[in-house]
């Protein structure tokens, strides 16, 4: 892990990450960058550091399927079920969803998701490692403090759920090779640690979080607050099987925020103003996004090849799932004439595909320009975690209760579930795969409920999906590690 590392350590200009320092950075500071004496000299230096992190979510960082977590959102839909692709497009992402670039050492995706984790650790480490020297009030250090320790939380439970096995809540401890657990900053070689002290050292770094943001101000909703680190606790707890500690989680990170209108579900998920983002990026104007903004890809209205070309698709077995009074039924349109028709009205060109069950989910500002705020957590995926865990904690009423608040905001028609037990888990699950169509989640959620892929008998292509099945367990759920970091740690153990 030492190269990688070595290339990770925290180097900010005008008060932005870097996005690269030599590999004898520890030896030479670019001239473009100042030091982390310099960085954290002042709380307000180091709240420059916190500002680089969260640009490293929505940069490009090489090629252009590498726009940080949008790019990595991207990825866990297309290696689920549920969109489908219409063409090859230009190309990028077709591996993943073919299941075949993942399963390559050599893969620059493969090699993107480990070093920007793990970057995000890095800086992580640096900021913990250093703010107690800044000059500035305690309260500034403990909501810079707070940042940093749910951000290295979330970085490992992001890694540990795509290169490591999966946590199996029912045969505790989990003694399967995860990854290695970076808590201070060095560039030795660290092994793997199991799957179980992974998750054991995320749990830490969040409730040490918590409670270092406990009270203090929202900035940003780029910024994490208390509530999104709750967020975070909420899924980790999904993850582990802890249902209590994901309910009561999910509850306290929505609270006071809204369900979004009809209207505003129609409106695109590109704006940080939402009432239901809890968490997200905001992309101003002068951060041009060109090609690599995750609205390149799945936006129905930016003029790129890939949606030009290559409109998303919804899988015609979930759309058919969606009652024609529920509003989300509209995300999509069943007909290439209805699509049509709907891109003319929004004064798309006829150079743009139309599909059937075409997507219009997602909305970039317009034809030419690809920004976006993308979300990273909204308040309807935290009543879908109450949901679940209380349905899998056996209170069926407030599992009814919750699914029903979200559901019957976005259709009318929708009567209270009496389902119990499994047959209501699956009914949330079904909402699940509905609502957070698109937003990154189902690699990770068909991961974590040890499910099969299935993309047989739906509107997919052979030559596009190339991959139907993928059997529960299969060693093609883990990502094989990068080939750079097999060459530079002697430690570290491939995946199978």
């Amino acid at each position: 892990m030492k190269r990688i590392f070595r290339n990770s350590i925290l180097a900010v200009a005008a008060l932005l990450l870097a996005q690269g320092c030599s590999k004898d950075y520890l030896d030479t500071i670019p001239s473009d960058s100042v030091g982390p004496s310099t960085v954290f000299a002042t709380t307000k230096n180091a709240w420059g550091a916190i500002n680089g992190i969260h640009r490293l979510l929505y940069m490009q960082w090489a090629q252009q399927d590498q726009a940080g977590e949008q790019s990595m959102c991207i990825n866990s839909d297309y290696l689920g079920e549920d969109i489908v692709m219409t063409a090859a497009g230009s190309g990028w992402y077709n591996t993943h969803h073919q299941w075949r670039g993942h399963m390559t050492s050599t893969n620059a995706t493969v090699y993107f998701a480990w070093r920007m984790y793990y970057r995000v650790i890095a800086n992580c480490n640096m900021i913990l490692e250093n703010i107690d020297n800044a000059t500035g009030v305690a309260s500034e250090k403990d909501h810079i403090k707070g940042q940093a320790l749910a951000y290295r939380g979330w970085a490992h439970y992001q890694l540990v759920q795509i290169y490591g096995k999966r946590y199996n809540w029912t045969a505790k401890p989990n003694t399967q090779l995860g990854v290695p657990i970076m808590i201070k900053s060095t560039t030795e070689p660290q092994a793997r640690a199991t799957v179980e002290e992974v998750y054991t050292q995320i749990n830490k770094d969040l409730d040490d979080a918590i409670a270092l943001l406990n009270g203090k101000p929202t900035r940003a909703k780029s910024h994490i607050s208390v509530a999104v680190a709750r967020g975070i606790k909420a899924r980790v707890a999904l993850t582990t099987g802890n249902w209590q500690t994901a309910y009561e989680m999910a509850a306290l990170a929505r609270a006071g925020l809204s369900l979004m209108s009809q209207a505003q579900l129609l409106e695109g998920f590109s704006k940080i103003t939402n009432p239901e983002y809890i968490w997200g990026c905001e992309v101003v104007s002068d951060q041009t996004t060109f090609f690599f903004s995750f609205y390149a890809y799945m936006s129905f209205n930016f003029s790129s090849t890939m949606n030009r070309s290559n409109p998303k698709r919804c899988n015609v077995l979930l759309y058919n799932q969606i009652p024609a009074t529920d509003v989300r039924r509209q995300w999509w349109e069943a007909t290439s004439a209805a699509a049509r028709t709907r891109l003319t009205a929004a004064g798309i060109p006829t150079t743009f595909t139309a599909t059937t069950h075409h997507n219009f989910k997602f909305r970039a500002v317009d034809q030419a320009d690809s920004r976006g705020d993308f979300p990273y957590m909204r308040v309807a995926e935290m009543y879908l975690i109450e949901a679940e865990a209380y349905a899998r904690f056996g209170n069926n009423t407030l599992a009814q209760d919750r699914l029903f608040t979200l559901i019957s905001s976005r259709d009318p028609g929708y009567v209270k579930s009496t389902l119990t037990g499994t047959a209501l888990i699956d009914h949330i699950l079904l909402h699940r795969r509905i609502e957070l169509w698109g937003e990154g989640f189902r690699f990770y959620d068909m991961k974590r409920l040890d499910i099969a892929l299935n993309r047989n008998g739906a509107n997919h292509t052979a030559s596009l999906a190339f991959t139907f099945d993928v059997p529960a367990g299969d060693n093609r759920w883990q990502w094989m590690i990068p080939e750079d970091e097999m060459k530079a740690n002697p430690k570290m153990v491939q995946n199978p």
